[in-house]
């Protein structure tokens, strides 16, 4: 497999960048709009010596080579295209229309309404994503994720109380309040907590158990 292409750029477009290796090769390469755009933001300099990450996919009747600008997004392309109905073209689609920490939390937390809103993605394709690829795909920057629920759980203490008694999983009450809250935003704001509890705890109790 090459790996990755290491090469100045000449082209950038939406979908596609063209890299120019040493060798004098032109190579045409399919990327997300979050690569192209992050390769649109370098410096002339950088984009000189580019070094890309690569999948070059073989089929009887084409050869596509498919670039990412960091081996995580390789990573998740790779994940993606495993699952029924998404193909190359699907899963550059989900790259350029979500970013990865959200696409990644999305999956964890069984967040079918958000991954929906995602070009390429309807209901049916959610629920396989989530079915397959959630806790294969894990957040890289935990400590970040632990902060916030951190602050979730001293706000809340005694809603998890509730549920937690109630026999439900920790982290499923963590991860519903956290979904309910950023749904619901309008309707919280600017109330106390006590209040908040009261108008949320119906929400979390649907969110835990769909």
């Amino acid at each position: 497999m090459i790996n990755a292409l290491r090469g100045e750029v000449i082209k950038v477009d939406t979908n596609s960048i063209v890299l120019l290796s040493k060798s004098g090769i032109e190579f045409s390469i399919d990327v997300s709009t979050s690569t192209s755009s992050k390769i649109s933001s370098l410096s002339s300099e950088e984009k000189k010596e580019l070094r890309i990450f690569t999948i070059l996919i073989h089929r009887e009747d084409s050869m596509s080579l498919f670039g990412f600008y960091s081996e995580r997004e390789r990573t998740v392309f790779e994940e993606l295209v495993t699952v029924p109905g998404v193909g190359n073209k699907g899963a550059l689609k989900i790259l350029s229309g979500i970013s990865l920490d959200k696409f990644i939390l999305a999956l964890d937390q069984k967040d079918v309404k958000t991954l929906s809103k995602v070009p390429g993605i309807g209901s049916k394709t959610a629920q396989k994503l989530i079915l397959q690829l959630r806790n294969v795909l894990v957040l890289e920057d935990n400590e970040k994720e632990e902060k916030k629920s951190s602050v979730v759980k001293q706000s809340f203490n005694d809603l998890i109380t509730s549920f937690t008694e109630l026999g439900y999983d920790k982290k499923s009450v963590l991860n519903a309040i956290e979904v309910v809250l950023k749904e619901n935003e309008e309707l919280v704001k600017g109330k106390d907590e006590r209040k908040v509890e009261e108008l949320i705890f119906p929400l979390v109790f649907r969110r835990i158990n769909s």
